[in-house]
């Protein structure tokens, strides 16, 4: 089943975002279906797209983790993070 991440961090932006991109290199990212980035009222929003919560989860600890410690980024005490696995894939138009 698919799993949406969508992480929106006050205070960060577009710059912190392609340090952190940098450091996480050009190899392919198992799992990973589609990435959203934008900046909305100041706080940097991220959606990812997952085939399954178990390749975001690998992701996260094997690679993004480390490429935040890199970049020397932290995320905001104030970061909302919303996660799930979607009921429903699609929406016909």
């Amino acid at each position: 089943m698919s799993y949406v991440h969508v992480t929106r961090t006050p205070g960060a932006g577009l710059a912190d975002y392609r340090k952190v991109v940098h450091e996480l290199g050009t190899e392919p990212i198992a799992g990973q279906v589609s990435t959203h980035v934008g900046v909305v009222d100041g706080a940097l929003v991220v959606v990812d797209l997952w085939e399954t919560r178990a390749d975001a989860d690998r992701f996260a600890a094997e690679r993004l983790f480390p490429a935040f410690e890199r970049a020397e980024f932290r995320l905001h005490e104030a970061t909302d993070v919303i996660a799930f696995e979607p009921v429903v894939d699609a929406v016909p138009a």
